[in-house]
């Protein structure tokens, strides 16, 4: 089983809820009027008051990640910490679209569009005029 954990570590980086850095941890811990949520693609400090994922889910008394709204939540927040699965997340939507079986219209239509806010995350994090969060 451990095989298998660490096979899921190498592809996809350390899990949700794992701090990266101690630098990561301190900034994390000035925001404890929020609640936050450590994530694979970006951080969450929730505030239902703006999230995308509180307007458009039943209320359970907690944030409901829905498909793709984090990347495009005001809640959210990355860091280089997350660039590499930002990258990995972008490479697997593009291989379907790559692959030599036809895919629907609405199918390349959805890839393509969650494939440029993937790329516009992490132009945002490769930028050199934008700082790591």
């Amino acid at each position: 089983m451990n095989a298998e954990f660490d096979r899921i570590r190498r592809e996809l980086g350390d899990l949700p809820g794992i701090t990266a850095s101690p630098a990561r941890l301190r900034t994390m811990l000035q925001h404890l009027t929020k609640t936050l949520h450590p994530g694979v693609l970006n951080d969450c400090f929730y505030q239902p008051s703006s999230a995308l994922c509180a307007k458009r889910a039943q209320h359970t008394g907690r944030p409901l990640p829905l498909l793709t709204m984090c990347l495009t939540c005001p809640n959210a927040r990355r860091s280089s910490v997350h660039l590499p699965r930002l990258t990995t997340a972008r490479a697997q939507a593009q291989r379907p679209l790559d692959a030599p079986a036809g895919l629907s219209r609405l199918q390349t239509a959805a890839l393509t569009t969650h494939i440029a806010e993937l790329d516009h995350a992490i132009a945002e994090l490769t930028s050199t005029e934008s700082p790591d969060a």
